[in-house]
C-alpha cells in the first residue's frame, strides 16, 4: 500500500563491495536507521493507463517465462528422435497451462493424422493385426465391414436357395446316386451268374442262394451235395468281398460330392461376394493394409459358408440356450482404437494417471462358461496411442510414483513401438491366456513436467534421460519490477482474473497484487510468477467484493482476502506468541543480560511461513580454543548451521589469535529449541552471544539480531527477512512497545523489504526500529553502546572497547591456564 511515500528512494547506496573493504581496513561506519518508507516497495496505481482490467487484454504469451518459451519452440520445432522437453519449476507456476498454451500456438495443423485399428489375423487369432489409415478412414472401414457382414448374413442364404443352386446340387446328387445304383447293379449281375441274389435288410445287405428263382433255406441248402454247397460259399465270399469293397467307395463319392457341393456353394457365394467387395468405396480399397485384409476376409467367409447360412446355431449357448457374450461374426469386425476423424490438429493429452495399463493399453477379458476369454476387440488404447501423432504431457513424480513404469515409458521412447504386453508377462508371473497385438509405431513429443531437483537427478543417475530429453524449458519463478514489467504484469492479472472467471480489477487491486507478487518473491524489486497463489486471491477477493456488492474487485476486496488468507494459517503462530507472553517460552524484550541474543528464525509449515524470535545463548570457559555447537552434537543441526558456527569460529582466531592463543572453550545454544535447526541466518547473532561472553559486557534484549557472516565479520543477506521483522514485532507489540526495540538486518536485505502496514505505522511513530548494517561491528556497537575498539601502532586495543575487553579476558584466561597447566606438572613433579 501506498501509506509512505519513499524519500531515499533514488539516493545512492553505497555497495557490498565498498562497505566489506571499508570494514575489512577498521573504518566501519555506524548502523543505518530506516526509515518507515524504506521498509516497504509501494506499487503506485497511477502509472497503469486503465482503470479497471477490463480495458486491458490478457497476456498472449507467458509473462516473464522467455527462456521457457524458447525452449519449447525449439523442443516442438525439431522432429528427431530424442528431442523430448522437460518443463521444470516449483510448483504453482502454471507449468501445465503454459505448456498447453504454447501447444496451441505452435501445431502443425497441415500434419496428417492417422487411425489406429485392430483386426482379427484369420490365420493366428491370437496375432490381431494393426492397420494404419487416414484421419477418418477407420470409422469408413468399421461401417462398411459391418454393412458387408450383415449383407452376406441375408444374401448367402437366398442365394444357395435359388433353382440355379438348386438344380445344380440336385444334378451332382443323382449323378452319386446314379452312380451307386450302377456299382450294385453290377454286384446283382454277378450274384445272378453265380446264382445268388442281393437283398437289403435293416443292418445292411444280405446274400443268399437261389434255385430256381427261389431264395433256398438253410434246410435245403444243407440237403445239397457237399461239392454245389463249396461253390455257392465260395461265390457268396465273392459277392460279398465286391460289396465290401464297394460300400467302402460309397463314403468316397459322398466326400467327393460333398466337396464339389462345397465348391458350388464358394462359386456362388463368391460371386454375390466379390460384388458387395465390390461396392466398398475405392479410396477404403486403395490402401494397401485394408486391401490385405479384405483379401483375408473374403477367404475366410468362403471357408466358413455354413456360418452364414444358418446351418450352424452360432450365437446361442448350445448347454444354457443364452445368447453368448461374443459372436462368432466378431471374427469380422473392427476395432477402433484411435479415431482422428474429428481431430483438427494433432493430438494434446495430458495423463493424469500414468499407469501401466494406461500408458501402453491393456486387453480385457469377458467370463463365459467359467472361464475368461477374449479377442482383438477387447484391446482398450492408452495415452501413447492417443497422443500418437502430437504431444504427451505427463508429471514426471506420478510417472515416477507408478510401479514398473519408468522402464517401460523410457523403453516405448527408445524402440519407437507401442506393443500391449500385460504386466503379468514382463513380471514372468502365471496369467490368463491373453493375445499378442502387432506393434504400433509411435511419433510423439513428449513432455515432462516436474521440479529441477528431479531433473538434476535424473540426468545424473539415468544415463537414458539425458538421451531421450534434450531440450530443458526452465520457468522463471520471478520477474524485474520496474515500469515496464508492471504494466505487463497487470495483463497478466487480467489473464489470471479470465482464467478465473472473476469481477474485473480496479487499479488500486492490480497495483496492490503488484506489491503481494513482491512480498510473495521477498524482494521489493521482483514479482513472483506463481499463478495458483495469485489466482486464489483474486478468486477470494471477488468473493469478499461479492459479500460487499462490489461490482468490481477494489484494493480493499485484496487486501481483506490476503488477511483472511493469513488468519487461516496463523494459528501456531499465535499459539507460539502466547507461549511468549505467558514467560513459558522464554524470550526478554527489554534490558541487557551477558551472552545471551535474540535471533529470528522462520518457520515454513505447508504454503504458511512466519518469523519467531529465538533466544540463543553462549558461555566461556578456561579450555583449547574449541567452540561447541550443541545442537550439532544432538543432532538437531543441518548442515548450513553448522557452517555457520564453523565460520564464525574461524573470525575469531583471525581477530584475536594474532598474538597469543585463545585459551578458552564456549558452548553455543537455541534455548528451548527441541527441533531441528538449520540455515546460517543466525550466525551473526551466535557471533555477537559469542562476543559478549568472552568480553564479559551484556547486550541488548530489546533488538533482535538475523543475518549470516562470513569469515571477516561481514554480514551477508538472508531470506525471510520481512517474517522475521514481523515475528520479533509481534512479540514486541504483545508486550508492550518501548520506543527502543527493534530488529538489525543486513544491508543488502533492504532490497527485499516489503513488511506490512502494522510495522510500518510503529517504525513511523519511532516505536519501533530498523537497522541496517554491514559488519559484525556495527552490530556489537549497537547492541552494547560501546565502541568496537580499533587496535593502535602497538596491537593494542583501547581498554574502554568491546575489543579490549575481549583481549584483556584472554590474556586473562591465558595465565589462569598456565598457572593450571604448571600447577598439574608441578604436582606430577612430587
Amino acid at each position: 500500500m501506498n501509506d509512505f511515500p519513499s524519500k531515499k528512494a533514488n539516493q545512492p547506496r553505497k555497495t557490498a563491495i565498498s562497505a566489506r573493504h571499508s570494514a575489512h581496513t577498521g573504518q566501519v561506519t555506524s548502523a543505518t536507521k530506516l526509515e518507515a518508507a524504506e521498509l516497504f516497495h509501494p506499487c503506485d496505481p497511477t502509472q497503469f493507463n486503465f482503470e479497471t482490467t477490463e480495458e486491458i487484454e490478457p497476456a498472449e504469451s507467458p509473462v516473464g517465462l522467455e527462456r521457457a518459451v524458447e525452449a519449447l519452440k525449439v523442443g516442438i520445432g525439431i522432429p528427431a528422435q530424442g528431442f523430448n522437453i522437460f518443463v521444470m519449476g516449483s510448483a504453482g507456476l502454471g507449468k501445465h497451462s503454459i505448456t498447453e498454451q504454447l501447444l496451441a500456438q505452435h501445431l502443425d495443423k497441415d500434419k496428417p493424422l492417422s487411425d489406429w485399428c485392430y483386426v482379427n489375423n484369420f490365420n493366428n487369432s491370437n496375432q490381431p493385426i494393426a492397420l494404419e489409415l487416414p484421419a477418418g478412414m477407420g470409422g469408413v472401414l468399421k461401417q462398411s465391414l459391418s454393412q458387408l457382414i450383415a449383407e452376406l448374413r441375408k444374401t448367402i442364404p437366398s442365394s444357395l436357395q435359388n433353382e440355379e443352386f438348386i438344380h445344380h446340387t440336385d444334378k451332382l446328387q443323382n449323378e452319386l446316386n446314379d452312380k451307386e445304383i450302377e456299382a450294385f447293379q453290377s454286384i446283382e449281375k454277378v450274384a445272378k451268374e453265380k446264382s445268388c441274389i442281393l437283398k437289403r435288410s435293416r443292418n445292411g445287405y444280405v446274400i443268399h442262394p437261389v434255385k430256381d428263382g427261389k431264395v433256398i433255406s438253410k434246410e435245403e441248402f444243407a440237403k445239397l451235395p457237399e461239392e454245389q454247397q463249396k461253390f455257392i460259399d465260395q461265390a457268396i465270399d465273392e459277392l460279398r468281398l465286391m460289396l465290401v469293397n464297394l460300400l467302402k467307395q460309397v463314403p468316397i463319392w459322398d466326400q467327393e460330392m460333398r466337396s464339389k457341393k462345397d465348391q458350388l456353394e464358394k462359386e456362388f457365394v463368391a460371386s454375390t461376394l466379390d460384388y458387395l467387395i465390390g461396392q466398398l468405396p475405392e479410396d477404403l480399397k486403395a490402401v494397401d493394409c485394408v486391401a490385405r485384409h479384405i483379401a483375408a476376409l473374403r477367404l475366410h467367409v468362403l471357408n466358413n459358408i455354413p456360418l452364414f447360412n444358418g446351418s450352424l446355431e452360432t450365437e446361442v449357448n448350445e448347454y444354457t440356450g443364452q445368447k453368448l457374450s461374443v459372436s462368432p461374426f466378431t471374427a469380422y469386425d473392427v476395432n477402433i482404437i484411435i479415431d482422428n476423424s474429428q481431430s483438427p490438429s494433432p493430438p494434446v493429452i495430458y495423463e493424469d494417471n500414468p499407469t501401466y495399463a494406461n500408458l501402453i493399453g491393456r486387453i480385457e477379458h469377458k467370463g463365459e462358461l467359467g472361464t475368461f476369454i477374449t479377442n482383438f476387440t477387447l484391446i482398450k488404447p492408452g495415452a501413447f496411442h492417443r497422443a500418437n501423432g502430437g504431444y504427451l504431457i505427463l508429471d514426471v513424480i506420478q510417472l515416477l510414483n507408478k510401479p514398473f513404469v519408468w522402464d517401460l515409458f523410457k523403453r516405448t521412447l527408445q524402440s519407437g513401438e507401442i506393443k500391449i504386453q500385460p504386466l503379468e508377462q514382463q513380471l514372468s508371473v502365471t496369467a490368463l491366456s491373453s493375445l499378442e497385438p502387432d506393434a504400433i509405431p509411435v511419433d510423439i513429443k513428449v513432455i515432462l513436467i516436474g521440479d529441477r531437483m528431479t531433473y538434476y537427478l535424473l540426468k545424473r543417475y539415468d544415463p537414458d534421460f539425458g538421451q531421450l530429453f534434450n531440450i530443458q524449458a526452465d520457468c522463471a519463478e520471478e520477474i524485474s519490477r520496474t515500469a515496464g514489467s508492471c504494466q505487463l504484469y497487470a495483463r497478466f492479472i487480467r489473464s489470471l482474473q479470465a482464467g478465473a472467471c472473476t469481477r474485473h480489477l480496479d487499479r488500486t487491486a492490480v497495483a496492490m497484487l503488484v506489491e503481494y507478487a513482491a512480498r510473495l518473491v521477498e524482494d521489493g524489486e521482483k514479482m513472483t510468477l506463481h499463478r495458483d497463489t495469485l489466482s486464489g486471491i483474486i478468486t477470494e477477493a471477488n468473493y469478499w467484493a461479492q459479500q460487499h456488492d462490489c461490482e468490481l474487485i477494489t484494493a480493499a476486496a485484496i487486501e481483506q482476502a490476503i488477511e483472511a488468507r493469513e488468519y487461516r494459517r496463523s494459528y501456531l503462530k499465535e499459539c507460539i506468541t502466547d507461549n511468549i507472553h505467558r514467560g513459558i517460552s522464554q524470550i526478554q524484550t527489554q534490558g541487557s543480560t551477558i551472552g545471551q541474543i535474540n535471533g529470528l528464525s522462520i518457520i515454513a509449515l505447508d504454503d504458511s511461513l512466519f518469523g519467531r524470535p529465538s533466544r540463543i545463548t553462549a558461555a566461556v570457559h578456561l579450555g583449547t580454543s574449541s567452540i561447541i555447537d550443541i545442537e550439532r552434537e544432538v543432532d538437531l543441526s543441518g548442515p548450513s548451521h553448522s557452517k555457520g558456527v564453523m565460520i564464525l569460529t574461524a573470525f575469531l582466531r583471525e581477530q584475536y589469535e594474532q598474538q597469543q592463543p585463545l585459551a578458552f572453550s564456549a558452548t553455543l545454544t537455541f534455548e528451548q529449541s527441541y527441533g531441528m535447526v538449520d540455515g546460517d541466518s543466525a550466525s551473526a547473532a551466535e557471533l555477537c552471544a559469542l562476543l559478549s561472553a568472552i568480553a564479559q559486557v551484556p547486550l541488548k534484549q530489546n533488538i533482535a539480531v538475523t543475518g549470516a557472516i562470513d569469515q571477516h565479520g561481514n554480514i551477508e543477506a538472508i531470506g525471510g527477512v520481512n517474517e522475521k521483522i514481523e515475528g520479533f514485532y509481534d512479540i514486541c507489540s504483545a508486550s508492550g512497545l518501548t520506543g527502543e526495540q527493534g530488529v538489525i538486518i543486513p544491508q543488502t536485505n533492504t532490497v527485499h523489504l516489503m513488511v506490512n502496514q502494522k510495522v510500518r505505522h510503529a517504525v513511523a511513530e519511532q516505536q519501533f526500529h530498523i537497522w541496517t548494517v554491514e559488519h559484525v561491528n556495527q552490530v556489537m556497537a549497537l547492541l552494547t553502546g560501546l565502541p568496537m575498539g580499533q587496535p593502535n601502532s602497538k596491537k593494542h586495543y583501547p581498554p574502554n572497547s568491546i575489543n579490549g575487553a575481549i583481549a584483556a579476558r584472554i590474556k586473562q584466561m591465558n595465565k589462569a591456564l598456565g598457572k593450571a597447566g604448571n600447577a598439574g606438572r608441578g604436582t606430577a613433579k612430587r
